[in-house]
């Protein structure tokens, strides 16, 4: 037997025992992500705060009816108040900084900033506030919401999907997902600038995770 024969078993070994323990550590978290339930049910109540890093509010209009021109919003915070009654029940409270506005042009991004538009130096949030769950299927479901710029509102509805509720394995705290779309009139929000150029319907998506507050953060 060639004398590097113990080495080579002993490097086979170690090698094949760190695979196995990378296919363990996959299965630990394949279990832990099926620790995610599907159903609004299995929420339990209390007051859940958006994940920042884990959200996207995006915005987009029809420009000259050749393309959706298409923007977001990338500071942003919001609370979930889900009640011991469930879902019907449930309130959201949303704050966007109108400064944050990006359009990848920052010409134009300023341009959205100044008064002609969302004046994000007198007005510094959009606001919107949802409630009142009507279920179109086990995991869908309709939301009345109204959106807030100044002294401005603008009601609309929410095309809501429930994606999950369970603990994050990364994180290791209780987390909820939704994805939700809607429309609304720029024009009766008060963003009138630029007719004709810049269509008046505009299409809002929102992906968000929510996270249990803490104790201490409650209400």
């Amino acid at each position: 037997m060639p004398a590097h024969a113990p080495f080579v078993r002993r490097l086979l070994l170690a090698g094949l025992a760190a695979g196995l323990l990378a296919l363990s550590a996959c299965a630990d978290l394949r279990s832990a992500l099926r620790v995610q339930d599907r159903s609004l049910a299995a929420v339990p109540a209390g007051t859940y705060r958006l994940d920042p890093e884990h959200c996207s509010v995006v915005f987009s209009v029809d420009h000259l009816g050749f393309s959706r021109f298409i923007m977001r919003f990338d500071r942003m915070q919001a609370t979930l108040v889900w009640p011991a009654a469930g879902v019907a029940d449930a309130r959201l409270d949303a704050r966007v900084r109108s400064d944050s506005v990006d359009t990848n042009v920052p010409l134009l991004d300023r341009e959205l900033r100044s008064p002609a538009m969302l004046d994000a130096a007198h007005q510094a949030f959009i606001r919107l506030q949802a409630r009142g769950w009507r279920a179109t299927s086990a995991r869908q479901g309709e939301v009345a919401a109204v959106l807030s710029l100044g002294e401005e509102h603008v009601p609309l509805t929410l095309h809501v999907r429930f994606n999950g509720y369970g603990v994050d394995p990364v994180t290791g705290a209780p987390t909820l997902g939704f994805s939700a779309t809607g429309e609304f009139s720029r024009s009766r929000l008060g963003l009138k600038a630029w007719p004709g150029l810049v269509g008046d319907t505009v299409h809002l998506r929102v992906e968000a995770e929510f996270v249990a507050a803490r104790p201490g953060e409650q209400g």
